[in-house]
């Protein structure tokens, strides 16, 4: 039966280089097919070409004009701040939320809505302004569990991993359902609220626009990272694997080199790219001309949580991947099947001089890591778990 959506999002979904918008953009269209989709959004910039490029997702579109992005801890206060009337303009903007909420009630009070849908932690404040409709919420990762596994030792990092398990445990208890995209994200808030209910919807990758190229030429001794590079987690794993994995592998085989491909690297991510065999890029229009390329693709990650876009995308290439356990959390793969997975500093780097030494194995690996995300990690299997979800809220009722 099809139903009315409203989606509540932290910001219009326009590009797929944030893993929040790049899930937007591949769920909604298919969602779209059954439902009726209306989408309540913050957007900076201009706002004609933010529709533009959602014209395939949503039915309809409510956008506020916003000056910055709403800050993952601070911006869950902008609701409560909007509701008393306070003005608070930075780092998060109350005023903007006020504007927010009241979209909101436009939309809600123009069509009948069934269930709302809301996206990332900071929008979970907005609950209440859709009344009784039946409440989804998309945490997507926790921020209990990766503020607890940051490194940041200053005191902003200590701030937050003080205040994330009390304002998430508040946040998801206004919701019927509670998402997220990995199990170990998912136990961390259950463990914050046993009596809520928390599902995993694994994230998708298009096994269509990311496959193999058996044109492209692989260079044997090339190791690739692919993602954002303004990115706590990111920094952390890059800067690690410099440091403590690279010259292990160049001892084993010297003429290793390692690229760091994503948009935004920090000076200190630019000053790494000036050692032998290192490239930093910056910004690509296409990642997947590195990946095609790559002997090994390595998910080096020491923090951070959630499953990693870019392991799926590497997969779907049929790219060997070498990973710390981090780097692979929620993804259903066999390690030394599918891919290869390593914590201790000296078992990764062999792994990877591995690798790049034996093309026949990291063929296998490749081959079987392809079939992997083919079975398993699909959009269509994401968005009909919402869809499940959407009929069983719905069903149910006001709240």
């Amino acid at each position: 039966m099809p139903l009315n959506i409203l989606v509540v999002d932290r910001s219009a979904p326009i590009a797929d280089t944030q893993g929040n918008e790049l899930i937007a953009r591949h769920i909604f269209p298919i969602l779209r097919r059954d439902h009726h989709l209306t989408l309540v959004a913050p957007v900076s910039g201009d706002e004609a070409a933010a529709r533009a490029a959602m014209a395939d997702l949503f039915d309809e579109v409510h956008l506020v004009p916003r000056a910055r992005r709403i800050p993952s801890i601070a911006g869950s206060l902008e609701p409560a701040l909007a509701r008393r009337g306070l003005r608070v303009s930075a780092p998060i903007d109350s005023a903007a939320a006020g504007r927010l909420r009241s979209a909101i009630h436009e939309a809600v009070g123009a069509r009948r809505v069934d269930v709302a849908h809301v996206r990332q932690l900071p929008m979970a404040g907005f609950a209440a302004d859709v009344g009784t409709t039946p409440c989804l919420l998309e945490l997507i990762d926790s921020e209990a569990l990766a503020s607890a596994r940051d490194p940041d030792r200053s005191l902003r990092g200590a701030v937050r991993r003080r205040l994330a398990p009390g304002i998430e445990r508040r946040a998801i208890r206004a919701f019927d359902v509670v998402t997220l995209v990995a199990e170990p994200d998912a136990r961390a808030v259950r463990a914050l609220d046993p009596d809520r209910r928390v599902e995993v919807v694994a994230n998708g990758v298009d096994v269509e626009a990311f496959r193999p190229r058996p044109d492209v030429p692989i260079d044997p001794d090339s190791i690739v990272f692919v993602g954002a590079m303004s990115f706590g987690p990111n920094i952390a794993a890059v800067e690690w694997f410099i440091r403590e994995i690279l010259p292990r592998i160049v001892a084993i085989r010297p003429a290793a080199t390692f690229t760091v491909v994503g948009r935004d690297p920090t000076p200190a991510i630019e000053e790494l790219g000036s050692r032998p065999g290192v490239t930093v890029t910056g910004r690509v229009d296409d990642v997947r001309a590195y990946l095609a390329a790559a002997s090994v693709v390595v998910t080096p990650m020491v923090s951070g949580s959630g499953i990693k876009n870019k392991v799926l995308e590497a997969l779907a290439m049929q790219r060997p991947v070498a990973s710390t356990p981090l780097g692979v959390e929620g993804v259903a793969a066999v390690a030394g099947r599918d891919l290869v997975v390593a914590s201790d500093p000296d078992e990764l780097a062999r792994a990877i001089a591995g690798l790049l030494a034996d093309r026949g194995e990291a063929e296998r690996i490749a081959v079987n890591g392809r079939r992997l995300v083919e079975a398993m990690y699909t959009w269509e299997a994401a968005a009909a778990r919402y869809a499940g979800l959407y009929a069983e809220l719905a069903a149910g009722g006001p709240r």
